[in-house]
C-alpha cells in the first residue's frame, strides 16, 4: 500500500530524507534512554531498523507543553501488527500502543512533554520492529502541571462527553473525549487518565485498539484512518479509564 500523503506536511520530507532507504543505521537522534527504552517496552533490545515507510511528524518546538500534536503514519509498511509510542526523556515513556487491526496504522494524537527529547514509533510488522522518530524542543513541564480543566468549577460537568466525526470519502475518524489525563505528578492531584479505547463495526466486532498512557494530551483528540467498507459506518467507540468510568458512543458518516 502506497504511504499517506505524510509528507506534504511540514517536516514530513526532512523525517523521510534523515532515514534513508530503510538500512540499519545509526540512532539519528543521539538519545541514551532509547537503548532502554527498546529493551523495556519493545523486549527487542538489538533487532530494529529505520524505514521510510513509517514517519512520525511532530513540531521542531513546542509551543505549549501540554498540547505536543503528533502524526505516527505506518501506511507505507505491510502487516502492521503493533504501533508503539515512546518518549525518550518522559517520567512516563510510554506514551500509546496501537493495534490497528483492520484500521490502517495510521494515528494522530497529541502529548504531553515534561523536558525537550525525541518522541519515537515503533512498528512491528513481520516479526521485525521498525522505527522513526523526531526530536521535539520543549521547555517542559506538561506531565507535572495540573489539569486546565481542574480550574473551572464546573470541569465534572462535562467530564467523559465524546465528541466524533467520519468522513467517509477518506476514511478519515476523528475521536475526542473531554478527560484531564491526570498523571498523578501535581501536587494534590491523583492520577486519573484513560487507559484503553477500543473501535468496532456495526456488528461489534472489533476494528481497532488503543492501549493509553499518561502522556496522552488532556481532552484528548484522535485521528484514525479506515478503510472504504469500514468508513461508511456506523463506527461503535468505547473507552475507559483508571477510575472504572466507561465511556461509550456511535458515530455514522
Amino acid at each position: 500500500m502506497a504511504a499517506i500523503l505524510s509528507h506534504l506536511l511540514p517536516g514530513g520530507e526532512a523525517g523521510l530524507a534523515g532515514f534513508g532507504g530503510g538500512l540499519t543505521r545509526p540512532d539519528r537522534l543521539d538519545s541514551g534512554m532509547w537503548d532502554l527504552h527498546r529493551a523495556d517496552l519493545l523486549g527487542v533490545p538489538g533487532v530494529w531498523r529505520t524505514d521510510p515507510g513509517l514517519r512520525l511528524l511532530a513540531p521542531g518546538n513546542a509551543e505549549d507543553a501540554r498540547h505536543v500534536p503528533v502524526l505516527a503514519d505506518a501506511t507505507g509498511l505491510d502487516r502492521v501488527e503493533r504501533m508503539v509510542v515512546t518518549i525518550d526523556y518522559s517520567p512516563f515513556p510510554l506514551a500509546l500502543v496501537f493495534h490497528p487491526g483492520r484500521a490502517l496504522p495510521l494515528l494522530g494524537f497529541g502529548v504531553k512533554y515534561e523536558i525537550a527529547g525525541p518522541i519515537r514509533a515503533s512498528a512491528l510488522t513481520g516479526g521485525e520492529w521498525i522505527m522513526g522518530g523526531a526530536f521535539v524542543d520543549a521547555m517542559g513541564g506538561g506531565c507535572s502541571a495540573p489539569a486546565v480543566t481542574h480550574a473551572r468549577p464546573d470541569w465534572q460537568d462535562g467530564f467523559g462527553e465524546m465528541r466524533a466525526r467520519l468522513w467517509p470519502e477518506t476514511g478519515r475518524l476523528r475521536v475526542g473525549i473531554r478527560h484531564p489525563m491526570d498523571t498523578g505528578l501535581a501536587d494534590g492531584v491523583p492520577a486519573h487518565h484513560l487507559t484503553d479505547l477500543t473501535l468496532t463495526d456495526a456488528a461489534g466486532a472489533e476494528i481497532a485498539r488503543l492501549e493509553i498512557h499518561e502522556p496522552l494530551e488532556e481532552n484528548p483528540v484522535l485521528t484514525f484512518l479506515l478503510p472504504p467498507d469500514l468508513a461508511r459506518g456506523p463506527v461503535g467507540i468505547t473507552a475507559r479509564d483508571t477510575s472504572g468510568f466507561r465511556f461509550s458512543g456511535r458515530v455514522a458518516a
